[in-house]
């Protein structure tokens, strides 16, 4: 776990967010609230000289060899070393959303999609959304199928906000009774989903789609499958209307299985971040999930 944390680190590097100078030393606003948070034992900032402070090539640069020669010795005898310029840009990708880095417990679904695919953020929460529930439709096991459900709550206050999940049958699931969840945009008031924000930025060269500017998700959302046990409308005071299902996990589904079937579904452009502590999959470090294979951060 010690070299996870030394691992985790340089994605606050990679943002700019930390740096040494030659004569004196300062911490990162990302490390002052991991250290308040307890969670910073173990974590180094890399060194770099004051030139490539301000440099971000050079931080790229020195955290990727900073990224080898702290792996090196544990990918003696494995046939093909971790893909460290992959895991650097996926977490520099975190680290600009979330200042604390990936949550160890955290899973979830991130990519470049091509700027092309759509006119403005609004639009492209719409075809992200696609492209992920095409993915989680297709890697469902073989016998079950898909179809979409969508409701509207209201608060007490009059304020409106929209819910979009996948009903699913099949085996484990007859009678429509699952429930495939994951952050999905509305189709119908895709303005008033809480969830899938997205924003416009530089495309990494990892995405490999070749157009400069992509869309990524704000917040990596990760996708479950549950047993629907109930499901009514709460009509509460004021104008409060709220669609409630409640559910339970699908003991028998196998979601290690279904997550490394979906990376497989997915576009080249999008990844799956799995901590090692999740509640669902189960590494023994954490992982990057592209195309049905496992990237690792640091090998077991």
């Amino acid at each position: 776990m010690r070299t996870f944390f030394v691992v985790t680190c340089f994605a606050v590097l990679l943002t700019g967010c930390a740096a040494f100078e030659q004569s004196q030393e300062r911490e990162s606003t990302a490390m002052l609230m991991m250290t308040a948070a307890g969670q910073a034992e173990g974590l180094h900032d890399l060194r770099v000289p004051p030139s490539a402070v301000d440099d971000r090539a050079a931080l790229i640069q020195a955290a990727e060899a900073a990224l080898v020669s702290e792996l090196a010795p544990l990918n003696v005898g494995r046939a093909e070393p971790a893909s460290y310029p992959v895991q650097a840009a996926f977490m520099t990708t975190s680290a600009r959303t979330d200042p604390t880095l990936h949550s160890r417990a955290g899973i979830g679904v991130i990519g470049w999609m091509p700027a092309s695919r759509a006119e403005n953020d609004l639009a492209a929460r719409t075809a992200w959304s696609e492209v992920v529930e095409q993915a989680a439709a297709r890697a469902l096991p073989e016998g079950y199928e898909t179809q979409p459900f969508e409701w509207i709550d209201v608060s007490a206050e009059g304020k409106k906000s929209a819910r979009r999940v996948l009903r699913v049958q099949g085996p484990l699931c007859l009678d429509w009774s699952c429930v495939l969840d994951g952050a999905f945009t509305s189709r119908e008031a895709p303005r008033l989903n809480p969830e899938g924000q997205m924003q416009r930025v530089q495309t990494p060269e990892l995405a490999g789609h070749g157009e400069a500017e992509s869309y990524t998700p704000v917040q990596a959302n990760p996708l479950s499958v549950r047993r629907l046990t109930a499901q009514y409308l709460e009509v509460g005071n004021g104008q409060s209307q709220q669609y409630r299902m409640e559910t339970q996990p699908l003991a028998e589904f196998d979601v290690s299985a279904f997550y490394l079937r979906l990376s497989a579904e997915l576009p080249e452009w999008a990844f799956i971040f799995v901590g090692s502590e999740n509640a669902v999959y189960d590494p023994v470090v954490p992982v990057v999930l592209h195309q049905g294979e496992e990237l690792f951060f640091a090998v077991p």
